[in-house]
């Protein structure tokens, strides 16, 4: 995504944690420029909580207010009424909600029938289907917050005595075996079967394939789709899709063409 994209970063205070922060900016820098950077909640929610600080570190502009009505929640209705005034000032390419509150699944639909990029990001384990399915893209920030922890503590384990690495590194492994599971992923088998699905399709059509065609269909097909998400052989996490379409037994990459790569099955 090109850096010219500019992006309005919406989050609910009400619905995430502030651990999560410096997670959100760096992902949402993936997709373009943060030009707006608004945190919505009521006071108790922000001020004197681990939010305010990320404030200030993060230039995040609070907006903060109280709930009239028992049982309702302003903070929700200033992000959609804010989320709109963006669309219509027409200065944005895309926005980014950082929410799992069902209640912003309209509000996707609605900025993406605008024609904008909508990313979502949130928890694994609270974001229902529907809400996925709204957003062009949604991010599980916990799952890659977690991913980052354990390459730091990777590092850290790797400058240590030869024995301590070992140890920490079996530890690290009984961790994993008792961590949840995350959310809606698509399994590797899903994926493996989809992406040969797509290549087959275009052979009928006399198509070539290329890897970016790929990259699109999966995530039409699996709004949660993240190639960051899955192990590589020997436990480390894929960072291109060109890495985890190469280690799909009976496929084929052909690298020759300017700019372009593509992708074939074997022939037996």
């Amino acid at each position: 995504m090109s850096d010219e994209t500019r992006i309005a970063l919406l989050i609910d205070a009400e619905n995430i944690s502030a651990q999560y922060a410096d997670y959100i900016l760096d992902e949402v820098a993936n997709y373009g420029t943060c030009s707006y950077k608004r945190i919505y909640g009521s006071w108790d929610r922000i001020v004197k909580t681990k939010w305010e600080s990320e404030i200030n570190k993060n230039s995040l502009k609070p907006v903060m207010l109280l709930n009239n009505t028992r049982g309702k929640n302003a903070s929700d209705s200033a992000l959609i009424i804010d989320a709109m005034d963006i669309l219509y000032a027409g200065n944005i390419d895309g926005f980014c909600i950082v929410s799992t509150d069902s209640d912003f699944t309209a509000l996707a639909r609605r900025l993406t029938e605008a024609g904008k990029m909508v990313i979502g990001m949130g928890e694994s384990d609270k974001a229902t289907e529907a809400l996925e399915n709204a957003y062009d893209k949604f991010v599980y920030i916990d799952v890659l917050a977690r991913q980052a922890e354990e390459e730091r503590a990777a590092e850290l384990a790797a400058e240590a005595k030869a024995r301590k690495a070992a140890r920490e590194a079996q530890d690290a492994k009984s961790k994993d075996s008792k961590k949840p599971k995350d959310g809606n992923l698509p399994s590797k088998k899903m994926l493996e079967k989809r992406i040969k699905e797509i290549i087959m399709d275009n052979d009928d059509k006399s198509r070539p394939t290329d890897l970016g065609e790929i990259g699109q269909e999966l995530n039409k097909t699996f709004r949660t789709f993240d190639v960051r998400y899955y192990n590589r052989k020997g436990g480390k996490k894929y960072k291109y899709l060109k890495e985890f379409v190469s280690d799909i037994k009976g496929l084929s990459l052909d690298e020759s063409s300017r700019n372009r790569i593509y992708v074939s099955l074997e022939k037996k």
